[in-house]
This record gives C-alpha cells, structure tokens and sequence, in this order.
C-alpha cells in the first residue's frame, strides 16, 4: 500500500521505536549462521556481524577465500544479529566466555570496547594507523591507539530520481553541485506539490546531516561541551520540522521501519537520504537515477556528513581465537580487499594505498555516479571519540523523533545536550 495513504505523523509512529540504525547499512534482517569450509587448517572460525542482506552475501565469499588459502582454519562460521541488539550480545558473550574470533564494530562501539578492555591493541599487533585515510582512522582509534581495522569508510548523500525531478519541470543538477537549504527547499516544495512526497530520510541520522552541514555536531571542538542545541542545530531542526509536520512535504522514518531508500525506489519520493554503501543498490535499481552532495545550510558553505563504516574488531578476552582474528583482519587490510571494496558494495577503502591502485581509479573512472562520493568523501566527520557515544547518538536521534512529532525544537535539542553533558 502507498504511503501516501498515510498522514505524515502515522508514517512515522508506524515506522518503529527509537534506536541506532541506517548507520553503515546497518539496518536490515537476515537469519544467524552461515558456514563456510573448505579450508586446509584444523580451527573453526567464527565471526560476528549484525543483520544486513546486502553485505552477507560479501562476507560469505571473503569467509570462503580465507579459509581456503588459510594454515590454521578449516571453516568460518558467521553469526548475524539485530543491530539494534548487537552491542548488549558483544557486552553479554565476552565475559561469559563465549566471544567470536572476531566481530564487526559500528564506530558507534570502538571507542566503548577499547575503554572497557575488551578490545585486542592493533598496533602491538603489526597493524599501522598511518595507513588509514583520516576519518577511518579516527573511528578506528580512541585515545590514540587502533583498536579496530576499517573495512570500509563511507558518506552520506541525497539520491534523486531524475525523472521526477524532470518531470516536476526542475532542471537535474549537476552531480557535484551541492544546493543551499534555500535551493533544496525550493526542490522539495516543487517536487512535492507534483508528487505528493519530496524527500524521505533517517529520522535520526537525515537530521544530523543537517546539523553538520550547518557547522554544528554533538560536541565542541575539545569535547568537553555538547553543541547540539546551539543556534546552528536549532536552525536544521527549525527548516526541517516545517516541512515534516507542517507541509508533510518530507517523510522521516524511524528504525525498525521502512528505509528512506525504499521510498525512492517506490516512487514515493524523489529523494532520498543515500549512503555511499546504497550504490550498488541504486545501480541495479533500474532508475534513472544520480547521487548529490547533501545541501550546506547558511553557516557554511560544505556539506558534511558522519563518516562511519564497517571495522572489525578482535576481542581481547572470552574466549576469542586472538590468531584467528588476527588472520581475519589481515586479510581485511590487505591490498587485494580494500582495493576492490568499492566494487563489491560501495563502500570506500579504509586504507589510503587504495586509492592509489589502478583497480580502484579505473572502477571510479567507469562508474561516474561515484564522483559525487568522492568528492564528498573528504568532507566527512568523524564521530565523537568517547566511550557513552552510542547514548549520545541514541538522545539526539530520540529527540529527533520527537520534533517530527511536533516538539518544540528548543526544548527538544536542550534535552539533548542535557543529556549528553550528563556524559561527559
């Protein structure tokens, strides 16, 4: 059934409770357990993620490659779970004894894993932060050490159906160009009076977006106060709720509910909030469709987006098979993976070499919807490096909910920073 047979308010109460999702692809459901053999060693493997259906297929192939070139491991096992679960099963098996061999991180979760020492140091293990490019480091890193190793880096965009653009009589911008807030709202309110629905985003995430791309965040420079309330992320929250709730022009969806993705390739909207790991998706869609940075408020004049990603981490105790894990993130941070990952799911490299292999500039050079994701690559934010983030994240996306709901923006971003302050 068509949303459109909804009232903006029942979309979004309908979508799901509040959580952490979108993030890295990291929404999705899929089932636990997927072996792989083959191998030539004596050791089972087993290795953790959450639910995602468009990287399970990826992990399969990598787990079956490795374990057939491996001396030690004879068949890795991956086990799935919600991501929205996934940190309470990583906190819950270490100390029970029952840790995987090595598990995926959200960058939400590296920095709580290396305070709380459940994380394996990287460095006295041979791995190198210098060779990360700079945000994925960052992620990767917490007080100044590598606990986890990039697979991929990632941005966030806006996805547009370029027929609906047209035939909303809007001329289709340049892939590169990123539209001020007066510019995208123009685009919305045209869009939506011809479609009915303009644009569909993360609830949470779609909203941070706006923030950083206003000059504001989570926290100031040196980390010790929140930000979230100041006069930059009252303005996102101010452009974006009149056209939420009052226009109904703009759909935010909530986890645990229908992805902003999904509206777009429904027809439901004409843009969408996109990750850069959204591509091959996008790609196969049959749509005629392209990538746009995300529009920069009146503050600044860049867009900027949360850089995150997937990394993958060993647990430093519980049981975990340290050698194993370490054979895992090798052959992750090698050349032969992180050249290719653009290819295989739309990610970017973690690694700064790989961007320097013919494989990748060619790979880029035939796929020019890409060239907006590298462009806005180098724009990208690294998320706070401190261990109560993910609760960070969680109270701004909560209260981000509420003013689509119909909150008043003040009181719902100073419960924000009330909130994170209480953290730091």
């Amino acid at each position: 059934m068509s949303n459109r047979h909804l009232t903006r308010r029942q979309i979004i109460t309908t979508a799901g409770a509040a959580g952490v999702a979108s993030l890295a692809g990291c929404s999705g459901s899929g089932n636990n357990g997927s072996g792989n053999g083959g191998g030539n060693g004596e050791s089972s493997a087993t290795f953790w993620a959450w639910n995602d259906p468009g990287l399970s297929p990826i992990r399969k192939e990598q787990a079956n490659k490795l374990a057939q070139n491996s001396d030690k491991i004879s068949d890795i096992s991956w086990e799935y779970y919600p991501f929205e679960n996934y940190l309470a099963k990583a906190t819950t098996a270490i100390p029970a004894g029952n840790a995987p061999d090595s598990l995926a991180l959200s960058v939400l979760w590296v920095p709580r894993f290396a305070d709380k020492g459940v994380a394996l140091d990287l460095e006295k293990n041979g791995f190198n932060p210098d060779d990360y490019v700079s945000a994925a480091r960052s992620n990767a890193s917490y007080n100044g050490t590598l606990w986890a190793v990039p697979w991929y880096a990632d941005c966030r965009l806006i996805a547009i159906n370029k027929k609906m653009f047209k035939d909303a009589g809007l001329e289709v911008p340049d892939p590169t160009h990123r539209p001020s807030w007066e510019e995208f709202g123009s685009w919305v309110d045209t869009l939506a009076n011809t479609h009915g629905t303009a644009f569909s985003m993360s609830a949470g995430e779609g909203f941070d977006c706006f923030v950083l791309s206003n000059g504001s965040g989570y926290l100031n420079d040196d980390g010790s106060k929140a930000i979230i309330n100041n006069d930059a992320a009252l303005e996102a929250a101010n452009f974006l709720q009149s056209k939420i709730v009052q226009d109904e022009s703009i759909i935010a969806r909530n986890p645990g509910g229908t992805n902003a993705i999904e509206d777009l390739l429904a027809g439901e909207s004409a843009m969408c909030f996109a990750g850069s790991w959204q591509y091959p998706r996008l790609r196969d869609s049959g749509l005629d469709w392209q990538y746009i940075p995300y529009p920069s408020g009146p503050k600044i004049d860049k867009s900027h987006t949360w850089s995150a990603g997937v990394f993958y981490s060993i647990p430093s105790r519980g049981g975990a098979n340290q050698e194993i894990g370490l054979e895992w993130l090798n052959y992750i941070n090698s050349m032969e993976v992180q050249k290719n990952v653009t290819k295989s799911m739309g990610g970017f490299p973690g690694r700064k070499d790989a961007y320097e292999t013919d494989t990748f500039k060619k790979f880029i050079k035939n796929n020019p919807k890409l060239k907006p994701v590298a462009q806005e690559m180098e724009n990208t934010v690294s998320f706070p490096s401190h261990p109560e983030v993910s609760k960070m994240w969680d109270s701004v996306h909560t209260e981000a909910q509420a003013m689509w709901q119909g909150k008043n923006p003040k009181q719902a971003l100073d419960k924000a920073a009330q909130d994170i302050d209480a953290l730091l």
